[in-house]
């Protein structure tokens, strides 16, 4: 069984689990709870692949743009796995009892920030917040993010990892989410459109240019079942219904963060769209006349083509006869090479020293 050096710092503190009621926020490894197996966990997921690995689930998650503005408790997906409860959700809600929250590092400054708001008012005063994370994903510098909340012992570093914990005097009174939603205005090829994202969404509050260079080869004409596959905040497919597009848009992310943020997106711009919880394309079974992407090559700090190659090698069964796809990638990425391996004649639309946006067809 293989363990990442962040799961495997955390067996080597063991004992640190002994004492309290333990939330886990974010694991990288599914692996970590069957070394675990013998404690009782319970696992926030903000990312569907973990918690699909872990909670052995192999359908993809709908959801209604909708109801998960005004319901948001149909959001959350609920399993157990032997003594661990796992859910999938942007945040974790009201889960009583709780002294102890293990945060794995994420990417972004600001999404440590929410999360450390979120485990602090979980966890309360006299109790702690731990942060786990690789030296290079920014572990070392964490501890500003941390210190608002108490105070900060290192635990033990080891596999090129650290483990922070704060013991919290700070803890704030109240958590919500919707605190932390930016709502930006965002204009290209004369549409106008709100854009609304959470911290650790692709690209947060700024239009990313490899995703602009790819609106600007997109037909408003667009009609048909369409797909914004890693939709992040959902730009793509509000760009579109903002620009009168026709289509009948779902929009696809293993981000709880991301999906959240696209269904307010679409909200905020009176937009209806079903929003699909997966990794890649897996249990997705519609087909469709158009799928646009900028889609991710990276798995945290590492790099990782195994998304793109997945998408790419299904992508042609999900598309209609004479389908349409639409992909942004950066120029050194070997996208042109995957697309010739599923489609006749993939072309170059535009590109620049940063950029290529390809089309294939069906």
């Amino acid at each position: 069984m293989s363990l990442s050096p962040q799961s495997q710092l955390i067996l080597r503190n063991e004992d640190q689990f002994e004492q309290g009621n333990w939330l886990v926020i974010n694991p990288d490894d599914a692996n970590l709870f069957s070394a675990l197996s013998h404690l009782t966990l319970t696992v926030l997921h903000q990312y569907y692949d973990v918690f699909n690995q872990c909670a052995r689930r192999l359908e993809a998650a709908h959801f209604d743009s909708r109801d998960m503005v005004e319901n948001k408790a149909n959001f959350a997906l609920n399993a157990t796995s032997g003594n661990h409860s796992h859910i999938f959700a942007p945040t974790c809600g009201d889960i009583d009892g709780i002294t102890d929250v293990l945060i794995f590092m994420p990417k972004a400054k600001a999404h440590l920030a929410m999360l450390m708001a979120m485990a602090a008012n979980l966890a309360g005063n006299g109790n702690r917040v731990h942060v786990i994370g690789e030296n290079r994903g920014g572990i070392k510098s964490a501890g500003k993010a941390i210190q608002a909340f108490g105070d900060i012992d290192k635990v033990d570093s080891a596999r090129h990892c650290s483990w922070l914990t704060c013991h919290l005097n700070q803890a704030p009174a109240q958590f919500n989410l919707s605190d932390y939603l930016s709502r930006d205005t965002y204009r290209r090829n004369g549409i106008e459109w709100t854009v609304c994202s959470l911290p650790g969404v692709f690209s947060h509050r700024e239009l990313d240019a490899g995703t602009a260079m790819l609106l600007d080869k997109l037909p408003l004409s667009l009609s048909g079942k369409l797909l914004d596959f890693a939709c992040g905040a959902g730009v793509i497919a509000s760009y579109l219904l903002s620009g009168g597009s026709k289509a009948s848009v779902e929009l696809l992310d293993v981000s709880a963060l991301a999906l959240w943020s696209s269904a307010h997106t679409l909200h905020e711009n009176h937009q209806q769209g079903v929003l699909i919880a997966t990794d890649t394309l897996q249990g997705v079974s519609t087909k469709y006349h158009t799928v646009v992407t900028n889609p991710p090559f990276h798995t945290g700090v590492k790099t990782d083509y195994r998304i793109s190659r997945e998408f790419i090698q299904a992508t042609r069964q999900h598309l209609h006869p004479k389908g349409k796809l639409y992909l942004v990638a950066n120029r050194f990425l070997p996208y042109a090479e995957l697309l010739s391996e599923q489609f006749s004649s993939p072309s170059v639309l535009t590109q620049d020293n940063r950029f290529s946006v390809y089309f294939a067809q069906s």
